[in-house]
């Protein structure tokens, strides 16, 4: 008789549990920015003294040997992208009406670089200088922004504004001349909305010929709006931001609760993935590979078999790099940028053109066998329902010992959380 093998499954995932607790540690004590150095770095000839004024108001820094005409100060401030926190760094110099800035930087940032490098390639950063420091900052009003990083170019406006308008305040002395903050609500909001909607009505399965005609266009307008529109796809990035505690404001960043929204509403309500397949843009770029080629091949079965844990282990390395960096878009390794803001980081240089060759033959490529929101929403859904079930176990369980309970002594009923019968 052969002896039983040892299971090692429940020793490696309390391992990989206990690492990545341990990574949270780490990176909530060792990864905290030191801005003073990082202003170092780009005013390496001055000298930078903490003001000493009042307390309530933005870190300030004065800035030493600064000649005539130079900026004599650096105000920092903070904001919200789609990756987490952003810090900029803005030089000004006081006038005889107040303050104007001189330069903007960013200073620190957790966003995917690809919409860095698209916001310095339009110049975006040199429309912010030479403004008084109570001017309103805000986007497609006094500011240009751009389609694909538009979250990202409200993060930083909404840095200066915090940071600015409080500073003129409290150091200045000078009145609230600017318009208070507005709600981020426009087309692009309403667009995202319509799609969340849709993707749950398809999701409920109704016969309806609307629910037909919207399963049939649902997924090329999420290709054209939520990824090359918007570039607002979900990935490992924004799931573990929550984690780390990088919630945006839902002020200025609808789009994002209107997306996590209608996942949460799916899982939760509806016990359903209405995500993939639906909203994810990428999704429908493989469909339409596969419909070009015509293929619908079948993978090995030892990637078949083992794609959950291929999958987990994936997640497991992502988030590990982003727990201990504190740096969401550090460990996404997700082609999404690449695709649909057309400039990638790393691995994804490689990673996309393997799904892509993949999907022309395999039907759901990347979904299937590599993607780490697909597997984390299916997982959800599959906890919500084995709790939904557990719970009317419990309520059927109660209700047969009530009726036990008020029947006569001498009949039969069924007793007990396992619905045996007893006399």
């Amino acid at each position: 008789m052969k002896a039983k093998r040892f299971d090692w499954s429940p020793v490696i995932r309390g391992l990989a549990w206990l690492s990545l607790i341990a990574a949270f540690v780490i990176g909530q004590i060792g990864t905290r920015p030191d801005y003073e150095a990082l202003l170092a770095t780009h005013f390496p000839e001055a000298t930078l003294t903490p003001y000493q004024g009042q307390a309530d108001g933005p870190r300030v820094f004065e800035l030493g040997n600064a000649q005539s005409g130079d900026p004599e100060v650096v105000i920092l401030g903070q904001g919200d992208g789609y990756g987490g926190p952003m810090t900029v760094a803005i030089t000004a110099s006081r006038t005889d009406t107040g303050a104007r800035t001189h330069e903007v930087l960013l200073l620190a940032d957790t966003e995917t670089p690809p919409y860095i490098e698209r916001l310095k390639k339009k110049h975006f950063f040199r429309q912010l200088a030479n403004r008084s420091v109570t001017d309103d900052f805000l986007l497609d009003t006094d500011i240009d922004s751009y389609s694909g990083a538009t979250i990202t170019a409200r993060g930083v406006s909404q840095a200066m504004r915090a940071s600015l308008h409080l500073g003129a305040m409290t150091h200045l002395g000078l009145p609230a001349t600017w318009t208070p903050d507005p709600w981020a609500l426009g087309w692009d909001e309403l667009g995202m909305l319509l799609l969340v909607v849709a993707s749950i009505v398809v999701s409920i399965g109704s016969k309806h010929r609307i629910s037909r005609l919207l399963k049939t266009s649902l997924p090329l307008a999420s290709l054209l709006f939520v990824g090359f529109y918007t570039n607002a796809s979900i990935g490992i990035g924004s799931i573990s931001s929550i984690v780390l505690g990088y919630i945006p404001s839902v002020k200025q960043h609808p789009i994002w609760w209107i997306l996590m929204g209608g996942i949460l509403v799916g899982i939760v309500l509806l016990g359903r993935n209405v995500y993939c397949h639906k909203l994810c843009p990428f999704s429908a770029v493989q469909s339409l590979l596969t419909k070009v080629t015509g293929l619908s091949m079948k993978a090995p079965a030892a990637l078949t078999k083992h794609a959950r844990s291929l999958i987990l282990f994936l997640i497991w390395v992502s988030l590990m790099l982003i727990l201990i960096s504190r740096h969401p878009s550090l460990g996404s390794y997700e082609p999404f940028s690449m695709m649909f803001a057309l400039e990638g980081v790393g691995m994804q240089w490689y990673i996309l053109p393997l799904s892509l060759f993949g999907a022309a033959f395999i039907p759901d490529f990347w979904c299937r066998y590599f993607c780490p929101v697909g597997l984390t929403i299916n997982e959800s859904v599959k906890l919500r329902r084995k709790a939904v079930n557990r719970a009317r176990a419990w309520q059927d369980s109660r209700r047969i010992e009530v009726q036990c309970d008020s029947s006569q002594p001498s009949s039969t009923c069924k007793r007990g959380s396992h619905g045996k019968t007893q006399a």
